[in-house]
């Protein structure tokens, strides 16, 4: 996972990023509408679809034996910048004239001294473009300034999430790769796995004389890994320490890859693990991560997952550095939110779904004690609890500490969710006999509070998610042990869960099936079954929805694997989406058809473990709202939970995983959660009444209170609606 924040001035446009002490806003608050220009017209546009809400728009016009600097946009600095700082200039940019563009950051007078100066060549589709230079001076207030050079012919541009950003002190770091061992075509250190073709090719256009060059084409199966390349790390790497990885890459199929840094054996923890989608023209990518240990030289390695989709890249000038504990949030990172604009066509249908299947009738009868209807009386319905469950993972430990910041886990535990999953308590390696304590306290306060409780998991086919001293048993002792296992937990916690997630991830966790065989795995489910009929238990897996993060041959593999012992019987009664989201994000149009398509299997879904690790406050409210959404209006889905709530205990903190900060204020995530699941999906009506002393109107489906008010008498009840149910009662006053 890749922890890296771009702090920036964001100019003509809209998002909002979070905010950054280290870094500094060269242009303040200016609208581009402020910018000095002496292009032909600059013009605002405001469009309300397309992948850019706001978007500014520069003609011009070149005079005969003019140069290019003739015709520009000018941005003076609103803020100092010492020397030796990185300046990074970024955005969006097409030209349907095909306009060449120069993106310069230079003194403000005389000489106009460069220490960026940068041209690009723009068509008709939108580019990403990225200059940058080190400051070579101290520059006071104003006396630097940003521009753009359009003199270069006749024509237009269009521009789009411009940022001006000052970020990281240049200082000396450790190299860890350096790829000039390319330069006379050898390939020494390069790993390859799963490719066609690797060969070195001459970089045409590009800063460097020499690229290497991979052609793939995976089996449709193929998992992103099986397809990819290697670079042995050759520095010593400290724990805690940012590293850097940076390329120079293209590729003329627009192949999507990860840029990943990780441990070179078993278990390859990842300490960068970031998306990237790919165009036809030389670009760097550049993303950073906190090692999560101390690691001597090659014990790591810098990977390029290739194998999601057939395809050809080029790379060249492959880097990567030990900052030392350098600040991750000064860093310039390259962060691909999606391979593609993002489409709104989904939403219209998703809230048209949401009214059919999410809400049901309620009628209600207001009479006197003689039976007779009362016109004009007030009736307020408010919901108390609904049907849908939306939940967390949460430690038992955190939900029984009675510090005050225990305190106000559970309260925000209680004011946002209704249903919980312990996150390790209850899984086979680390249950102990202290867990079962806590996790009994924490069941007594949930139950008490009415939250619907997962079981999570029973059985994870994996050494390394197993008891150390299972893998030293024989296949027989392995049988006794999982049948223990699966009777004591599942009679422990009868009638206190309402399902379990009996196997985890077998798809690739399957070390232990291999070995004792996969009718065992058929067994579980059927011992679990005879041992709780009223729990529900379900399979949980990775990757279903990650497709443009990680292919879609997990997702295969898993469907197959259903469908196999569904077909045998098996009592898999709910299939568990873990939803740990990735970049490129998968559009939300995607995701729908891909849930539709697991519908198909015939079970309920659940999403399970929802995150999303993006430090981008925008980005991560956003697709919040729209996740969240998009899974509520999918019929099959019965429940959606997060894996974790607040930074204090969540396992993807440092990447923005958490909604809650460590302080407890909100993201942008956590108030787009409170404002659907507790107001827009959360029924309030003030209803009237008529002659016949009835009101009826359409409620989301769960537990409602229903006050009734006439002449100052008043009479309440609860109701219950329910999918397939709808609600009749009557009130006497």
């Amino acid at each position: 996972m890749v922890h890296a924040l771009v702090c920036a001035v964001l100019l003509g446009s809209c998002l909002a990023t979070q905010s950054n002490p280290r870094s500094v806003n060269l242009v303040g608050n200016q609208d581009v509408g402020q910018w000095v220009n002496n292009a032909t017209s600059l013009e605002k546009l405001v469009r309300t679809q397309g992948q850019f809400q706001t978007v500014y728009r520069a003609k011009f016009t070149k005079k005969p034996g003019g140069q290019p600097w003739d015709i520009g946009i000018h941005v003076p600095s609103a803020k100092p910048i010492q020397k030796g700082r990185l300046v990074t200039i970024h955005g969006w940019m097409r030209s349907e004239t095909s306009s060449r563009v120069g993106l310069v950051y230079e003194q403000g007078a005389e000489p106009f001294a460069k220490f960026i100066n940068r041209e690009e060549l723009l068509g008709p589709v939108w580019r990403e473009v990225t200059a940058e230079g080190i400051s070579d001076a101290d520059y006071a207030v104003g006396s630097a300034q940003f521009t753009m050079f359009l003199g270069y012919g006749t024509g237009s541009i269009e521009f789009a999430d411009l940022k001006i950003l000052t970020t990281f002190q240049a200082q000396k770091a450790a190299t860890l790769v350096d790829s000039n061992r390319i330069s006379n075509g050898s390939l020494v250190g390069w790993l390859p796995t799963g490719l066609e073709t690797f060969t070195s090719v001459d970089a045409k256009n590009a800063h460097f004389t020499r690229a290497v060059r991979a052609q793939f084409t995976p089996k449709a199966e193929a998992n992103p890994w099986d397809v990819s390349l290697h670079v042995p790390v050759e520095g010593a790497i400290g724990k805690g320490h940012t590293v850097y990885m940076r390329a120079w890459m293209r590729s003329p199929t627009n192949a999507k890859i990860s840029m990943i840094a990780e441990r070179s054996s078993e278990p390859f923890n990842k300490f960068i693990d970031q998306g990237i989608s790919l165009t036809p023209d030389w670009k760097e990518y550049r993303v950073a991560g906190i090692s999560d240990d101390e690691y001597t030289s090659g014990k790591t390695q810098l990977t390029l997952f290739l194998g999601y989709g057939k395809g050809v890249v080029e790379i060249g000038d492959l880097r990567a550095e030990d900052l030392g504990f350098q600040p991750i949030q000064d860093l310039p990172v390259t962060i691909t939110y999606y391979r593609s604009a993002p489409s709104d066509v989904w939403r219209a249908p998703a809230l048209a779904r949401i009214e059919k299947f999410r809400k049901g009738e309620l009628g209600v009868s207001i009479v006197d004690r003689r039976g007779r209807p009362i016109k004009g009386a007030s009736v307020h319905v408010e919901q108390i609890r609904q049907e849908f469950r939306f939940g967390t993972a949460a430690p038992a430990a955190w939900i029984v500490n009675k510090s005050p910041v225990g305190d106000r886990f559970r309260k925000e535990l209680s004011r946002l969710f209704n249903t919980v999953t312990f996150e390790n308590d209850l899984k086979w390696h680390t249950i102990a006999p202290e867990s079962y304590q806590q996790v009994d306290e924490a069941l007594i306060w949930l139950r008490q509070r009415g939250f619907r409780v997962r079981g999570h998991n029973l059985v994870w086919g994996s050494y390394g998610n197993l008891p150390r001293e299972l893998k030293g048993m024989s296949n027989d002792q392995i049988s006794t042990a999982i049948h223990s296992r699966i009777t004591e937990m599942v009679s422990r916690f009868k009638g206190k869960l309402y399902l379990w997630d009996v196997v985890n991830e077998a798809v690739s966790e399957h070390e232990l099936w291999d070995r004792i065989g996969w009718d065992k795995f058929a067994e579980v489910y059927r011992l679990a079954k005879a041992t709780d009929p009223n729990a529900q238990l379900c399979y949980n897996d990775f990757d279903w929805t990650e497709e443009d993060s990680s292919g879609s041959g997990h997702r295969v593999k898993a469907t197959a694997l259903v469908k196999k012992f569904l077909s045998q019987g098996v009592p898999i009664d709910v299939i568990g989406i873990q939803a740990h989201v990735g970049t490129p994000i998968t559009p939300m149009s995607r995701v729908v058809e891909i849930m539709n398509e697991i519908a198909k299997l015939g079970k309920p879904l659940e999403i399970t473990e929802y995150d999303l690790g993006v430090l981008d406050d925008q980005v991560n409210g956003n697709h919040m709202a729209d996740f969240l959404t998009a899974m509520y209006s999918v019929p099959k889905v019965q429940s959606f939970l997060m894996w974790g709530f607040w930074a204090g205990a969540h396992w993807r903190a440092k990447e923005g995983g958490a909604m809650l900060n460590l302080d407890w204020s909100q993201r942008k995530a956590a108030t787009v959660w409170e404002d659907l699941v507790r107001h827009k999906w959360w029924t309030h009506q003030s209803l009237n009444s008529d002659s016949h002393g009835h009101t009826r109107s359409r409620v989301f489906f769960g537990d409602l209170k229903i006050t009734a008010t006439f002449k100052g008498r008043t009479a309440s009840l609860i109701a219950n609606v329910t999918s397939g149910k709808n609600g009749r009662v009557k009130i006497v006053l």
